[in-house]
């Protein structure tokens, strides 16, 4: 094994450890350089991936994982309200119904005011599925906030195993190189986004790469639970039922869909008990019409409502560009030939997703990271750098969105989505992921 590689390994775990428990998410300049380096090494390991076996790659990949166990995340809030949840629901308050201010002031020790000021939307409902609260309540017993944290973190590094182990075996399917896994394994975004700030897509990816798995077994039952456990952990995943379509004859794709809803429905039943859904619905309709973030699309149309109408019509675009969403997705996997893999089927469909949402986190666009692979695009890894420029908006007193930045990483995604259509279009391989 040469030594270079091996020097780039120790650096890269170091650069991960210090970009996550030293560096604050406005410090931009720095985190962006810390950042193009991990990537810098990141790019260097991959393309030397035939130095190193199967075990080593995802040996270390989970040592870089495990070494983010004490870490309170460092560019996302959303853990404190996943603690907050379990807290309620270990205090015998629904989670769901009750708005944390209203919780704050029942004077539960667990829901205190230090907790309760690190929660990024205090105002809203919670909206998370009834499995992630399960894994909330079950952190709730940690008496400290770090100790919840790790339990948390724990559930997330069971399911980002399982997709390092699981990946390999699916590209084997494709006859592919299973050491592409490489790519997924110690992407700096993956690591950072899913290990690091705890965010429940490691669930949707381990579920949906189970889900191809199955399906190119031809176990179309065990495939449809895989799926319908991705739907349970965030609903974003029923577009991908589209992808099923012309793949298997139409009355095995109903039942296909029914068996995954019927699994989504079972893990979402506690919510049939509860005086839940107004306040779902509630926090789902602000989400549509009051967020906005990274937003590719919308941004565009947006711009136009304020010319024609002098106002930001999100309100009713938000809605609009759901509506497109659905269109977009039905109507590639009706045009899609029956050979299309199902993966690259998958990429496009969380693709239209991505372009058409309002508000676009950087871990929204993980899950195209293993559809990418798998389907021989690169593009998805290509946005996982990009995407990362977006939180140079945060600043000490909050959050302001550079729409410069927003327009060069679409610019850019956009420029080289249409530059892979053309090299596979010609049949000459972009790249071929030694």
């Amino acid at each position: 094994m040469r030594i270079l590689p091996k020097i780039a390994f120790l650096l890269l775990g170091t650069l991960f450890i210090t970009i996550s428990y030293f560096t604050k998410r406005n410090e931009s300049l720095l985190l962006l350089s810390q950042y193009g380096l991990l990537f810098g090494l990141y790019l260097l390991i991959s393309n030397a991936k035939e130095n190193f076996t199967i075990n080593y790659i995802t040996g270390f990949a989970i040592v870089f994982r495990l070494s983010l166990l004490l870490l309170v995340p460092n560019l996302s809030e959303d853990v404190f309200r996943f603690i907050w949840d379990g807290k309620m629901w270990l205090n015998g308050l629904d989670s769901y119904a009750m708005l944390p201010f209203e919780a704050v002031n029942l004077g539960y020790s667990d829901l205190s005011q230090p907790l309760f000021n690190k929660l990024n939307s205090p105002e809203y409902y919670t909206i998370y599925p009834p499995v992630n609260q399960l894994i909330f309540y079950i952190a709730a017993f940690a008496n400290t906030t770090l100790g919840s944290i790790i339990i948390i973190r724990l559930f997330i590094l069971l399911a980002e195993v399982g997709t390092l182990i699981l990946l390999p075996k699916v590209l084997k399917q494709y006859d592919l190189n299973p050491k592409y896994v490489i790519w997924y394994a110690l992407n700096p975004l993956v690591v950072l986004e899913l290990s690091g700030n705890l965010h429940f897509e490691a669930f949707v990816i381990f579920f949906a790469v189970l889900a191809i798995f199955y399906f190119n077994q031809h176990k179309l039952k065990k495939s449809a639970i895989a799926t319908g456990l991705a739907i349970s952990f965030k609903l974003i995943p029923l577009i991908l039922l589209w992808g099923y379509l012309k793949k298997i004859k139409l009355n095995y794709w109903v039942q296909y869909c029914l068996i995954s809803i019927l699994i989504a429905l079972f893990t979402l039943l506690p919510l049939f008990f509860l005086e839940v859904f107004n306040g779902i619905f509630t926090s789902s309709a602000l989400y549509f019409k009051s967020f906005e973030f990274n937003a590719s699309i919308y941004y565009l149309v947006r711009e136009i409502g304020f010319w024609q109408k002098g106002y930001n019509i999100i309100a009713i675009a938000g809605p609009l560009m759901g509506i497109l969403t659905a269109f977009s997705i039905i109507l590639y996997n009706l045009l899609a030939k029956e050979s299309t893999q199902l993966s690259e089927r998958f990429l496009w469909t969380w693709l239209f997703y991505c372009l058409f949402a309002t508000t676009l986190h950087p871990w929204y666009c993980l899950p195209l990271v293993v559809f990418g692979i798998l389907s021989e695009y690169k593009f998805p890894i290509v946005w996982t750098f990009l995407i990362f420029f977006t939180y140079i908006g945060y600043t000490k007193s909050g959050f302001d969105e550079n729409l410069w930045i927003t327009f060069l990483e679409y610019i850019l995604l956009f420029g080289f989505i249409v530059f892979e259509i053309i090299r596979k279009r010609k049949m000459v391989p972009l790249y071929h992921l030694k």
